[in-house]
């Protein structure tokens, strides 16, 4: 099962669109918000993946949840935007959520900032920012992959230089 995460696209769908060009197989397009409308207009276009999204804090409409918890491959994923966390600030509020919904990982944006670690065992994991990256100049998403049991992530940037 091979998903392409997204985060903070932020009105610049380009980028979502050479990424999934890009990356081949896909099973599942995840949006961590800012700005959902993005995603939706992805999804029109290519079709094919299946689609989860939630909002970010740019997003105005609460038509759609803030954060939701998925099952992929018996694997519970639990997936928001990250500033109902503070995650700017450090990772105590998100990590315990996903503890205490007994997720194997937790997928969150909103800082910009790739990042990757675990805690007892749960992925904690950030794609940055599609669009507006605040470490590099290089946009990112990831692409996760769970098979055999086991939950595997590579980042990658839909632009070379």
């Amino acid at each position: 099962m091979k998903i392409l995460l997204f985060s903070d696209s932020h009105g610049y769908t380009h980028n979502m669109f050479k990424a999934v060009n890009k990356v081949k197989d896909i099973d599942i397009i995840i949006h961590l918000g800012d700005f959902v409308k993005d995603i939706q207009k992805l999804s029109d276009m290519i079709k094919g993946p299946k689609y989860e999204f939630v909002l970010g804090n740019n997003d105005w409409s609460r038509e759609f949840p803030s954060e939701k918890l998925i099952e992929v491959e018996g694997k519970k994923i639990f997936i928001t935007h990250g500033h109902l966390y503070n995650v700017k600030n450090d990772y105590t509020k998100i990590i315990q959520k996903g503890v205490s919904l007994g997720a194997d990982a937790v997928f969150f944006g909103h800082t910009h900032k790739t990042e990757e670690l675990y805690y007892e065992g749960m992925m904690v994991l950030n794609p940055g920012s599609i669009s507006i990256p605040s470490q590099s100049d290089r946009p990112t998403y990831c692409v996760i992959e769970i098979k055999d049991n086991k939950i595997k992530s590579k980042f990658g940037s839909p632009v070379s230089y």
